[in-house]
């Protein structure tokens, strides 16, 4: 393991070494107020412009790290590159090949960067990352939740999906009628693509469209 200045300029030139080693596949992750987000997309594109758009490539994003002009410009039927995203630990890494690894992370003790060829800690990483994935979000397009009234409806008919509320409950809730909360319904669970109502619900609070449920100790104290 190595460590490294946590410095943008330091990030990045450890970060452009590790991928130029790729030759089969690069995983990304970049979570939520992880460190040196603008400098791991500035990597990627000069790596694809450069010719590593030919190296199977997965990015892990929370919500408010996807940067919507990559996506765009990167995520392409005929590129290897997908993008999703979920609720994911608090650090930005890149695992090249599963055999070396660069992580960001902030701790008490102050940001810090290594480069990591332990093959143990890669392995963990790795299992890490392929269970997330599994269960992320496939993203190639924005999401978009309407504007003025429709807009204000959207959220709380998904807070409403993710506790599994009845239509006629949820429509009385809302002041709409049955006929029109299905037809929200119909139409969030086709932008979110999912197959379910409670599966709606869920992609919408990985998607940070919703605020996290709380725990049994946070509903404890809220009923004191």
């Amino acid at each position: 393991m190595a460590a490294i200045e946590a410095v943008d300029e330091e990030v990045h030139a450890a970060a452009q070494e590790l991928i130029g080693e790729a030759t089969d596949h690069v995983d990304v992750v970049l979570a939520a107020e992880a460190a040196h987000v603008r400098v791991v997309h500035s990597v990627l594109g000069d790596w694809f412009m450069a010719g590593g758009d030919t190296v199977r490539t997965r990015m892990l994003c929370a919500q408010n790290t996807v940067d919507w002009d990559f996506v765009q410009r990167y995520v392409r039927d005929d590129k290897p590159l997908e993008v999703r995203v979920a609720r994911i630990p608090l650090l930005a890494a890149i695992i090249v090949d599963g055999r070396a690894a660069l992580v960001c992370a902030d701790s008490a003790a102050g940001r810090r960067a290594s480069t990591i060829r332990d093959s143990g800690i890669i392995e963990t990483l790795q299992t890490l990352f392929d269970g997330i994935w599994r269960n992320a979000l496939p993203v190639n397009e924005r999401i978009e939740l309407g504007e003025g009234s429709r807009g204000e409806m959207v959220r709380p008919i998904l807070e409403r999906l993710r506790l599994g509320a009845t239509d006629e409950v949820a429509a009385r809730e809302l002041s709409v009628s049955v006929r029109t909360y299905r037809r929200y319904v119909a139409e969030i669970m086709a932008l979110l693509g999912a197959n379910s109502r409670f599966q709606a619900g869920m992609r919408a609070a990985e998607l940070g469209l919703l605020p996290p449920m709380p725990s049994s100790a946070d509903r404890s104290k809220q009923q004191r």
